[in-house]
């Protein structure tokens, strides 16, 4: 088994086309997932595009859209109705906010990761959020067209895995779930150090590769159990 294990590791280090499903560049996952499954040389859409930091090095999608545009050649959207036609589009990198609540370490507007990025008041509204693009990219997307979805667990007094939740969801609305990726942060997470500590501080964050496998049809995904709410968070913290 020891033999096994050193020779697998060889061929691995041998060959520089080996994909690994952990890395610690945006730009890595998203080239690795072009070659295994897109088979182009940039993703056609991304809906929320923002300044467009994990593309650096990369070539960017063709199509950007922004609710809050930062840049001139990135048009103005909601991504839970984008002015697209249906089955139009082969692949689609969504990367959405992934913080909420207004209690523990993002109570005051001074937090650092709310500064950076937009939040939901609850876990509801990320929901809702969620529910609804998925809904809009199985419109858009062709038949066996892909989503990549960035997305990130949030432990806030109390854990909420949110890329559990997500692999339901995108199933009931017409996806399957082909692979799963796992960037690794190389910085410090920013925490709040007035809180007593209770689950392993999250380091990494997910890219979830989506494939289009049926059309949407409105039916469970709006009953699927959600996590306790803040309040209830508190309380039981």
């Amino acid at each position: 088994m020891v033999e096994e294990s050193l020779n697998s590791a060889s061929a691995e280090q041998s060959n520089p086309k080996y994909i690994k499903s952990v890395s610690t560049s945006d730009r890595e996952i998203l080239e690795d997932i072009l070659t295994l499954y897109i088979k182009k040389d940039t993703y056609d859409l991304d809906p929320t595009f923002s300044k467009g930091v994990i593309y650096k090095g990369m070539k960017e999608p063709p199509l950007k859209f922004d609710l809050s545009p930062c840049r001139d050649d990135v048009k103005q959207s909601d991504c839970r109705s984008l002015p697209l036609e249906d089955s139009s589009i082969g692949s689609i990198v969504f990367d959405p906010p992934f913080l909420f609540g207004n209690h523990g370490s993002f109570k005051t507007n001074g937090n650092a990761m709310v500064k950076r990025f937009s939040h939901f008041k609850s876990f509801e509204e990320l929901e809702s959020m969620y529910k609804d693009s998925l809904k809009e990219f199985n419109r858009i997307l062709k038949l066996k067209g892909y989503l990549i979805f960035k997305c990130q667990d949030l432990t806030d007094q109390k854990l909420v895995m949110t890329h559990c939740f997500l692999h339901d969801w995108a199933i009931t609305a017409g996806f399957y779930p082909e692979d799963l990726f796992i960037k690794i942060a190389t910085a410090g997470r920013i925490y709040n150090p007035a809180q007593k500590q209770r689950h392993a501080r999250k380091f990494h964050c997910y890219y979830y590769v989506f494939k289009k496998v049926k059309d949407f049809t409105p039916t469970q995904i709006s009953e699927q159990p959600t996590p306790a709410s803040s309040s209830d968070q508190n309380s039981a913290s």
